[in-house]
């Protein structure tokens, strides 16, 4: 299927609605030249492996669920796995499946999709991309159409990650975490993931943690680049995640924790919110692109 284009005459977006309905591109549109602010992909890889897209909804949950269980008001649900090379449930089925588009416009598109067989899920979801000045919105909507459970949303941008990258982006702890990467114990941010100020990201800092304590705001600069890019969310947590030695870092604006079916207390303690058959939850993001002269 080919991609959706929207431009406004600032910024440029491209849409691959049999990748997830995710954003294949991302562009500053500068002086003729074509900006990546996403890191770019390729339409024949991304349908391989929508882990090459730019960015990608999460729905209806984010990151891991330990075991591939999870209790819930006196049961214990089972969720397969999403992907056969990962050993926990990742991500939700959004990211996996074909979306269609419901309605475009030259800055806008709305795209849906229908699990019915998402065990234990089945939901309605739609997203909606919009260009509007130098701001890109991302409305992500899940509508519950089975028995009622915890629901979470996010979304899962991909940036480029030069030597001089600096990020801000507030938070009061940090969740450990084990070598299978699910949550250990809630700290203050250690030195090397404290951004509460403006700071470079060092090429050798590893992070892969979930944050809490977000004010729901961040700030990526690049100097070299002549461009920032502020972040808002009505969101309190996000998920960074540096590996060494790749050309890109993830900042992902969630509302709930890694594992957060499985933490401690309630879901709704750790950011899920219980959806009854028929109830909806609605997450946005804005990604505003600023460009300043070197």
């Amino acid at each position: 299927m080919p991609t959706l284009r929207l431009e406004n005459g600032v910024l440029r977006a491209e849409v691959l609605p049999e990748a997830g309905g995710g954003l294949l591109r991302f562009d500053l549109l500068r002086d003729g030249d074509v900006v990546p602010i996403f890191r770019p992909g390729e339409a024949d890889a991304a349908l391989r492996d929508p882990r090459t897209l730019a960015c990608y909804s999460l729905v209806p949950w984010s990151n891991r669920i330990g075991g591939g269980r999870f209790p819930f008001q006196g049961q214990t649900i089972e969720v397969p796995r999403t992907r056969d090379d990962e050993p926990y449930p990742l991500h939700g089925h959004g990211w996996l499946m074909p979306w269609h588009a419901v309605s475009q416009t030259d800055t806008s598109v709305e795209l849906a999709a229908v699990v019915e067989q998402g065990r234990p899920f089945r939901y309605q979801a739609v997203q909606r991309y919009t260009l509007m000045g130098n701001t890109l919105t991302i409305a992500l909507t899940v509508r519950n159409e089975g028995a009622p459970l915890p629901f979470g949303l996010g979304v899962h941008p991909f940036f480029p990650r030069t030597p001089d990258v600096r990020l801000r982006a507030g938070a009061t702890a940090m969740w450990q975490s084990a070598p299978d990467y699910l949550p250990t114990d809630l700290q203050a941010p250690s030195a090397d993931a404290d951004f509460r100020k403006l700071r470079k990201l060092e090429e050798s800092a590893a992070i892969n943690h979930s944050f809490e304590g977000w004010d729901g705001r961040a700030e990526i600069v690049w100097p070299s680049r002549r461009m920032s890019v502020q972040i808002t969310a009505d969101t309190s947590r996000y998920v960074l995640y540096t590996p060494v030695a790749y050309d890109f870092f993830c900042f992902e604006p969630v509302d709930h924790a890694i594992n957060a079916h499985n933490l401690p207390g309630l879901p709704q303690d750790h950011g899920l919110t219980i959806l009854g058959t028929g109830q909806s939850l609605q997450r946005n993001y804005q990604f505003t692109v600023n460009g300043f002269d070197a």
